[in-house]
């Protein structure tokens, strides 16, 4: 869901209101501090400023995208569709040459979003 907003001032600062149903449905931007990460022309992430263990060194737009698409899956099951044996094919073309073994150890630093 999007939600509308304008900017403003606060005193000497800039702001961004926000409509109040944003507030009503993720409580955690209601109060506090936020970050706000340049993504590209138009587009800005904003997030709360404390992170938790989960958040520290990830990457905040993989996150961001990842819980948009877990939050489509779940709102609308309807749209998951199997892979088509062509957009396999596609799959096959661009990584098949590259080998990969399943039991190497990757090590302590390695995580999965």
């Amino acid at each position: 869901m999007s939600y509308k907003g304008r900017a403003t001032r606060s005193g000497n600062s800039g702001a961004i209101a926000f409509e109040a149903a944003l507030f009503r449905s993720h409580p955690e931007f209601a109060e506090g501090r936020f970050e706000a990460e340049y993504i590209g022309p138009g587009t800005l992430l904003v997030r709360t400023a404390h992170e938790t263990e989960e958040q520290a060194g990830e990457d905040a737009v993989l996150a961001a995208f990842l819980s948009f698409i877990e939050r489509d899956m779940q709102e609308h099951p309807e749209r998951i569709q199997p892979l088509s044996s062509e957009e396999l094919a596609r799959v096959e073309e661009l990584v098949g040459h590259l080998e990969v073994d399943l039991d190497e150890d990757l090590g302590e630093d390695a995580t999965l979003p």
